[in-house]
């Protein structure tokens, strides 16, 4: 897996096989140190990925170097991955060493290119001309090719290819200059009229024939269409600068159109401004609509962004949903927030989405030179910085960068590298806050949350760090650690004497996703001993929601392992019972959010009654997180929800805190569970690992 920027987050044994890297040793670099230099010096990774932006999947074959300098011929397909709001966040590469197959694609080649002139003297175009460009002979192909009927048509409609041939003419003075000198010219193309006065492209391989004294007799040759190769190569040359859907510039062009202009702002004391424009919640309109008509919108939001802009000024698609704006030569600063001011406008009108009306807003950021960076990657990526502010701060916003974004950025920055060391420091560890049976009043389950004691940055919170890890590749890492702690607290419980409960642990959409989740997951509960009945893996709606038979396929596995799946924050996304029928889901757990406010709005109280209803009419158990009071829990045992999580109950408790929870409160197995007494205590437990079968009930 690449970062957005081609910079490698995630290493699988078979990359490693093949390309002689440990993951340690190639995390964190650029994929470009996997090319030769010829090809890094053409800039072929960077177009590879710019096409994958473009067309979504990208695949090719080239040559690569393996960690020992030896090279071999690789097919590689990239695609990008994008989170829910359409945002770039990555790139997978999937490559396989097809080495063996290019030798023989490449002999068969020779061989082919060795019958080549007698396979194309049978159906290729062929002719004869004079040198002053009368047209002597032609067979039949090459009236075809031209749009004529016969050759005897062919001679005598077109007496003189130079003018009447030729879209230019000085292509011919070129054809016929390059045959004077060497008396053969090869693959020469150019374009021609045809009968119709359509044009064509055409391949020319022609020598001159001499008499016996050297004198110019005439040109003989052949001629082939080359129209579609010539659309296909116009095609990729427009794909390398211009976005396919919306023909605004792409990065690449814009990138370029930056440099330019950075360069006269400086020779000129003139400023440039850059307006990083992000559609709010469009993936609303890609679950409503489908992706054709979210296309069309993408489509008109480029032509109401180019109608405002000046002349002078550049309009780009960056990535999916996200524009950015060029506004060279400005001489003020505030002439890029009254810029911004006319596109949010422009954005302000609504759109009509399949015979629909749809409002749609932006939030934006400015990055200014000087002001705020010197240069092209450094202005991108603190418009980024303010954009994303703005959005935090509740979309439909202008933000200009300041000192103080640059300030976050560093603080993530820091964070980032820190939490490379986390683990191995012993700095993360985890907590448990019990889950409730709101029928009993017994506890019947747990929650694993993690925690980072860091000896600088103190406490940092999850909501920090997380996102920190996972666009830095260190969410599988760290999610293993937690998913193997939790495990082994558990069985520690179980040796202990302890009446044990099952633990859920929370699983990110980047961890999820990696190659190997289930396998990885079966090997924890096989090290550490414990049933798997006794693990739940809490996943978010959005991921289920976002990545199709993938998903299945992975959810299936865990399923058969004997792994409880549960939705966590239900209904804040676009929630629909009707998908939650494909997946093998045991329970629900509705977003503290709701349970905040149910006893003081009514539109809470009737949505969360709501899940409630659904959920058991498709036999899914549900439990209510942020239960704080007693008037939330008396409504939630009222719409009989099975379960409740919250400071009510319990705040988070250390494992040792907990330990005495379960010495002396009242307890429930999970429901599902074998509920027999020799099993409530398991006593059989010892000493760390265990031969059990993780598959089976306790």
């Amino acid at each position: 897996m690449l970062d957005p920027d081609g910079y490698i987050v995630s290493w699988n044994r078979g990359a490693e096989k093949l390309k002689g890297y440990l993951a340690e040793e190639i995390l964190g670099k650029h994929f470009s140190v996997f090319y030769p230099h010829e090809d890094i010096v053409d800039k072929k990774p960077e177009r590879e990925l710019q096409i994958a932006l473009a067309e979504g999947r990208h695949e090719q074959e080239g040559w690569r170097v393996r960690k020992d300098g030896s090279i071999f011929r690789a097919n590689v397909i990239v695609t990008a991955m994008r989170d829910k709001t359409g945002r770039l966040r990555g790139f997978s590469k999937i490559t396989r060493d097809v080495t063996e197959r290019h030798k023989a694609v490449q002999s068969l080649r020779e061989a082919e290119e060795k019958y080549r002139r007698i396979f194309e003297d049978s159906v290729t175009g062929i002719f004869q001309t004079a040198p002053d460009g009368r047209m002597l002979s032609a067979n039949p192909a090459v009236a075809k090719l031209l749009g004529y009927n016969s050759p005897a048509e062919l001679i005598a409609r077109l007496p003189n290819v130079t003018f009447q041939g030729y879209v230019n003419p000085a292509d011919r003075e070129l054809f016929r200059s390059m045959l004077e000198k060497t008396d053969e010219v090869k693959n020469f193309e150019y374009q021609a009229y045809r009968k119709d006065g359509s044009t064509i492209w055409l391949m020319e391989n022609a020598h001159m024939v001499r008499d016996s004294n050297g004198k110019a007799l005439f040109y003989e040759g052949t001629l082939i269409d080359v129209s579609d190769r010539r659309a296909a190569e116009q095609k990729i040359e427009y794909l390398a600068y211009y976005d396919d859907l919306t023909g605004l510039p792409n990065r690449r062009l814009l990138l370029d159109r930056l440099t330019k202009a950075l360069a006269y702002a400086r020779r000129n004391k003139k400023r440039v401004a850059l307006l990083y424009l992000n559609l709010d919640r469009f993936k609303y309109v890609n679950d409503s609509f489908g992706h054709v008509q979210a296309d069309l919108v993408l489509q008109a939001v480029a032509k109401r962004l180019t109608k405002v802009a000046r002349e002078q000024d550049t309009v780009a698609r960056f990535n999916g949903d996200e524009f950015l704006v060029l506004l060279p030569g400005i001489s003020a600063p505030s002439e890029a927030t009254i810029a911004a001011g006319r596109f949010m406008d422009a954005m302000a009108m609504e759109f009509t989405v399949a015979d629909q009306s749809i409002s749609l807003t932006c939030s934006m950021g400015i990055s200014i030179f000087p002001e705020h960076g010197m240069d092209a990657e450094t202005l991108i990526k603190n418009a980024d910085w303010a954009l994303y502010s703005a959005k935090d701060g509740g979309r439909n916003n202008i933000y200009c960068f300041s000192e103080d974004l640059g300030a976050k950025a560093a603080e993530d920055l820091a964070l980032g590298n820190a939490l490379r060391l986390a683990t191995e420091n012993n700095q993360l560890y985890l907590v448990y806050q019990p889950q409730m049976d709101i029928a009993s009043g017994k506890m019947v389950g747990l929650e694993a949350l993690l925690r980072w004691q860091h000896p600088e940055f103190g406490l940092v919170p999850p909501d920090k760090f997380i996102p920190i890890a996972e666009s830095r590749g260190l969410i599988g890492p760290i999610g293993e650690w937690v998913l193997r702690a939790a495990c082994s607290q558990l069985r520690q419980w179980g040796v202990e004497g302890l009446p044990i409960v099952p633990v859920a642990v929370n699983v990110s959409a980047v961890q999820f996703r990696q190659w190997g989740f289930a396998e990885l997951v079966s090997k924890i509960l096989d090290e550490t001993g414990l049933p798997s009945n006794y693990l739940e893996l809490e996943l978010t709606e959005s991921l289920l929601f976002s990545t199709g038979d993938a998903t299945i396929t992975v959810l299936s596995d865990l399923n058969a392992l004997g792994i409880k799946l549960s939705i966590d924050d239900f209904g804040t996304g676009y929630s629909s019972f009707s998908y939650l029928r494909k997946f093998p889901i045991s329970k629900l757990k509705i977003d503290r959010s709701f349970i905040n406010n149910i006893c003081t709005n009514t539109g809470d109280a009737t949505i969360t009654a709501a899940i409630i209803s659904m959920a058991k009419q498709l036999n899914l158990r549900v439990i209510a997180e942020g239960v704080e009071t007693e008037a939330q829990l008396a409504f939630l045992r009222d719409h009989d929800c099975d379960e409740m999580q919250g400071y009510f109950f319990s705040r988070p408790l250390t494992a040792d805190l907990i330990r005495e929870k379960l010495r002396t409160l009242p307890w429930s197995p999970d429901h599902g569970l074998d509920n027999s007494p020799e099993n409530a205590r398991p006593t059989s437990w010892s000493g760390s690992g265990s031969t059990a079968d993780h598959r089976s009930t306790i």
